[in-house]
């Protein structure tokens, strides 16, 4: 890496460390615990009393508040005493949007839920609501159960004083007249209106954004308070964090199947990690990806599901061809492992617009042998990147492999002598080409790309069974593997998840042990970075993930592509006769936080209702931004572990 990359890195670091050392702090000192969730029965019974105020079921208007005291009578929960008198949120959600929202205080649980009755009988958004969309709405309950301080330290510790997705945030408000209200900011609301991640404590980084939006949320809150103009800025406020217990509804088609469902970060529980959930997730991610691939045959790039804004694919732009090349591979290798034949039409739609764009980047030529050449560049710019055309041919030697159907292996051999002819001697690789001069860059080196190129030599030679394919792919992973042979070699790694991929696909054509030990080794570095379940205190929905510390939040697609990599390194094992079961262990705690992170048809109460949005994979736990290789990589993932796990089965 150049110097300015270091010193790059070095400006991102530094101001990392110190957000997260006081973000522990912080923590430490402020924490707030919770009592124990409502039980499922407490749950249900809630939800039926708002369910029978919601929908009219009952004869009239006192039978809800009979059923409300029956049931704080009959179940334990419900008499529970609640801090401050709660209160109890309870909004209905219709179409991806909250239709009604009323605050509800008591002294218990059930002294809550009367109040609760009542605001429902009352709200003008439930009163708009027609029979059939009352029993179409899901019903959703956060029930404020502790409170803490605000920090107050400063900007700093402000924005980082909070658990993005488990705090919500109150202002006790006093107006100059003298009337005094609570407004609230549920967990949920919180980022579903992006207001983490969005703080800049640093002018001269304006990339770097963390923590909470104090200012954007004071705003919404003066929103919701309805005041008028200068009445909420001059009301005297006090802020505070809240812990809140949180279910919802489950969908109209599944409310007999079981109670409310709990929420963490607005979602419910994961399915248990088995073949069978694996594969009916991995298909729903391939149904999100096609459903969001236009007739032109390029996808919605990114999607918010909580506007339903996403990227138009008509309009001509930067658009980028590595990631529409790595999406279109997972659809193919989705269909060559599941057979699936609503996956075909889209994948040929796919890839014929793939050989377009490449076409349109004018990156062709021939070798100083004189063998044609191309590589992938986006239409106009002059500078190809290595990456870009080993991702490209990873993708077109899939779709060999799917359809047994070579259409696109001349284009494939074209790109594959441009990554032969970048490829040094020592089995490195130059990563940048200059189109105008035909100058390979002989300094610059960037992350995966030399991984990259590995996996598509390696699968050219599936494909092809040309030896040419495998000696460069062997030579590239040796030099890859032997940067490390080094007294400390074993201690750190870089990302070379693509490494591991790239080995166990030139399998059995080249078997080496040194392969597998590396491939283990990286694996328990990344088993480092890994929580286990109950590591992170209020936060155990990160377990699985890989997050070196509970006060950042992870990102989905390392996970993915992370696991990804170690199905591959525990499938060398196997090979070998020596399968490694820390690794299998590490699979199945990603694959469970991963199917945590995917939408499924009952944690969708707060999508757009205009788009698809089940099996999409979100950026983080508090995001719900999606871009097509979130999805990729995590679903890549999804379906080559249940066919591991089948494997074992049989």
């Amino acid at each position: 890496m150049s110097r300015r990359g270091w010193l790059a890195v070095a400006l991102w670091v530094l101001p990392s460390l110190v957000a997260v050392s006081v973000a522990a702090l912080v923590a430490g000192r402020y924490r707030i615990t919770p009592p124990p969730p409502l039980d499922g029965a407490a749950r249900a019974a809630v939800m039926e009393v708002l369910g029978q105020a919601l929908r009219g079921q009952a004869a009239g208007a006192s039978e809800p508040r009979a059923a409300a005291e029956r049931a704080a009578e009959e179940i334990d929960d419900l008499a529970r005493p609640l801090d401050q008198r709660g209160p109890m949120v309870v909004s209905v959600w219709l179409g991806g949007r909250a239709q009604a929202r009323v605050l509800a205080y008591g002294d218990t649980v059930g002294g809550a839920l009367r109040a609760a009755v009542e605001a429902l009988a009352s709200d003008a958004g439930v009163a708009a609501l027609s029979a059939a969309e009352r029993a179409e709405a899901r019903i959703k309950v956060d029930l404020v159960v502790a409170r803490g301080p605000l920090v107050e330290w400063g900007e700093l510790a402000r924005a980082l004083g909070f658990h993005p997705g488990i705090d919500g945030f109150a202002a006790t408000l006093t107006t100059p007249s003298g009337d005094t209200r609570e407004l609230l900011l549920t967990p949920d609301e919180l980022f579903l209106h992006r207001l983490f991640g969005s703080y800049r404590p640093l002018d001269y980084i304006p990339e770097f954004t963390i923590g909470f939006d104090f200012e954007r949320a004071d705003m919404m809150l003066a929103k919701h308070a309805q005041l008028g103009s200068g009445v909420y800025g001059q009301s005297e406020r006090h802020y505070a964090r809240f812990r809140a217990d949180s279910f919802v509804e489950r969908p109209r088609a599944q409310r007999d199947q079981g109670p409310p469902l709990p929420l963490t970060r607005g979602l419910p529980p994961a399915p248990p990690v088995t073949a069978e959930t694996l594969r009916a997730a991995a298909l729903a991610g391939g149904r999100y990806l096609v459903a969001h691939l236009a007739d032109n045959g390029r996808y919605v790039y990114e999607r918010d599901l909580t506007t339903g804004h996403g990227t138009d694919p008509h309009q001509r732009g930067a658009y980028s061809i590595p990631r529409h090349a790595g999406t279109t591979y997972f659809l193919a290798e989705l269909y060559r492992l599941t057979g699936e034949d609503w996956l075909r039409e889209p994948i040929e739609r796919a890839f014929a617009h793939l050989e377009e764009l490449i076409r349109a980047g004018g990156c062709r030529g021939a070798t100083a042998t004189g063998e044609r050449f191309a590589c992938v560049v986006d239409q106009g710019d002059r500078e190809a990147h290595l990456g870009s055309t080993a991702l490209t041919v990873v993708a077109l030697a899939e779709y060999q492999r799917a359809t047994d159907d070579d259409r696109y292996q001349p284009l494939a051999r074209q790109l594959s002598a441009w990554l032969l002819d970048m490829q040094r001697p020592d089995g490195s690789f130059h990563h940048l080409y200059d189109l105008d001069s035909g100058r390979k860059d002989p300094d610059e080196q960037l992350f995966y790309y030399a991984g990259e190129s590995a996996l598509a030599l390696a699968r050219m030679h599936v494909v092809t069974g040309e030896v040419v394919y495998r000696d460069a792919a062997e030579r590239a992973l040796d030099h890859l593997i032997g940067w490390y042979d080094f007294f400390a070699g074993g201690f750190f790694y870089g990302e070379e998840h693509w490494t591991c991929i790239a080995a166990e696909a030139l399998y059995p054509a080249v078997e080496r042990d040194r392969y597998r030990r590396f491939c283990n080794g990286y694996g328990a570095f990344l088993r480092r970075q890994q929580p286990a379940e109950g590591e992170f205190i209020d936060q155990s929905d990160y377990a699985g993930s890989y997050n070196v510390t509970p006060y950042l939040i992870p990102q989905n697609t390392p996970a993915g592509s992370r696991t990804e990599s170690m199905i591959s390194a525990y499938l060398l094992g196997v090979h070998q006769g020596a399968p490694e079961p820390a690794l299998r262990a590490q699979i199945l705690a990603a694959l469970q936080y991963t199917l945590g992170q995917q939408l499924r048809d009952d944690g969708t109460f707060a999508v757009s209702g205009e788009i698809v949005s089940v099996g999409a994979v979100p950026g983080t736990p508090v995001d719900r931004a999606v871009r097509i290789d979130f999805v990729q990589h995590v679903c890549s993932a999804m379906i080559r572990a249940a066919v591991m796990l089948e494997a074992e089965d049989r």
